[in-house]
């Protein structure tokens, strides 16, 4: 059993932020033989790490697509992983000369980018969505692949979000310390550090109690922000570093991350929809009535619980419309094309257009993907 490697993972988590790759391929869970399930995950390499040691005790093939080294739900969201992806690893790696069957476990957030039924199409692997979370996998595989409601759910636990604080504050702490050292002595920069990181770290801590989706989200960044600046005053004359101008550095050092953070907060976390996208002109989700089959598709791979099969009727509803946020993959998974976005300004995107596009950092679809 391979020992878990803390200095690395502590390396990953500070810098998931950025693209961080390892080698495609398949990769061996335990011992795996020819009935053993094969599982499917992007090559970023927190993940294959934590997928590794969540599945000590299971034997399992992995196989490890080209994601960019950037995780599943980002990638597949921005046109770096989809089914071609899956498809090359799938004949590269010769994973049919290891197993007797012909079923993937595909990870459920890779639905927003990757068209499940081109890989069984070309490949003649059928394909099953695993659980929404990693650390479900073991029980998924332990009851004979099925997913259980509940872990179609996107949860967001506390220990999650101080890793999101962690990091965007080594981040934030790498580029500002030497510029307020240099502009106010290293006390001066030690004090504004840590009233930075406390406050980016109450920040996610807090999460699900603030207001991040309408302007009252400027009150909770102004109070935040305002709470950092003075507790830092507080950690200046402590540090014995108060001086002319020292404030001044603090209260901009405050400011600045402060306004980072609120460029698009909520669309960092998995729980709402990012606000470039949806700047001035918010998509809904709209259903078809009339194309819809009752297939549930959709309703497999929507994380936030917005959609309900109704048995009665045969038909997909939009219960919790408040909760989407607007990832597209019940879109892009429906075999009708029975759901689109509609924009508050009338616009009407359809599934079509879902399916071979992404937006670009600027919240403009505008990003061609191969189809």
């Amino acid at each position: 059993m391979r020992p878990i490697d803390l200095p690395s993972y502590l390396r990953d988590t500070a810098l998931r932020m950025l693209p961080h790759s390892m080698r495609t391929g398949l990769v061996r869970i335990g011992n795996p033989g020819r009935d053993s399930p094969v599982l499917v995950t992007g090559n970023f390499t927190l993940t294959v790490r934590r997928l590794r040691d969540t599945l000590r005790g299971h034997d399992a093939w992995l196989l490890v697509a080209n994601s960019k080294g950037i995780n599943v739900w980002c990638a597949a969201g921005g046109g770096h992983l989809t089914h071609h992806d899956i498809i090359s690893v799938i004949r590269t790696s010769r994973i049919v000369e290891q197993v007797d069957h012909r079923e993937v476990i595909l990870p459920q957030l890779c639905a927003t980018g990757v068209e499940r039924r081109r890989i069984t199409e070309t490949t003649g692997f059928a394909t099953r969505w695993g659980p929404a979370r990693l650390e479900d996998l073991p029980a998924f595989l332990d009851r004979g692949a099925r997913v259980h409601k509940r872990e179609r759910f996107m949860r967001f636990p506390l220990w999650e979000r101080l890793e999101m604080a962690a990091m965007w504050g080594v981040t934030m702490l790498v580029i500002a310390l030497p510029i307020v050292a240099l502009l106010a002595g290293w006390k001066s920069a030690a004090a504004t550090e840590i009233a930075v990181a406390l406050m980016i770290a109450g920040l996610f801590a807090l999460v699900p109690w603030l207001q991040l989706r309408t302007r009252a989200r400027y009150l909770t960044f102004a109070a935040f922000c305002l709470a950092a600046a003075l507790l830092g005053a507080g950690l200046l004359v402590a540090f014995g570093a108060w001086a002319p101008g020292h404030e001044l550095v603090l209260a901009l050092t405050c400011l600045v991350a402060m306004g980072v953070l609120s460029v698009d907060l909520a669309g960092t976390t998995p729980w709402y929809a990012s606000y470039i996208n949806s700047f001035h002109n918010e998509p809904h989700v709209e259903l078809v009535e009339e194309r819809c089959t009752g297939a549930a598709d959709c309703v497999q791979v929507c994380p936030r619980d917005v959609l309900k099969m109704n048995g009665t009727r045969r038909k997909v509803e939009i219960k919790h419309p408040d909760q989407c946020i607007q990832c597209g993959a019940c879109i892009v998974q429906c075999p009708e094309d029975a759901l689109r976005f509609h924009y508050e300004d009338g616009r009407i995107v359809e599934a079509a257009t879902i399916r071979t596009t992404r937006m670009n950092m600027l919240g403009r679809r505008t990003v061609e993907v191969k189809q």
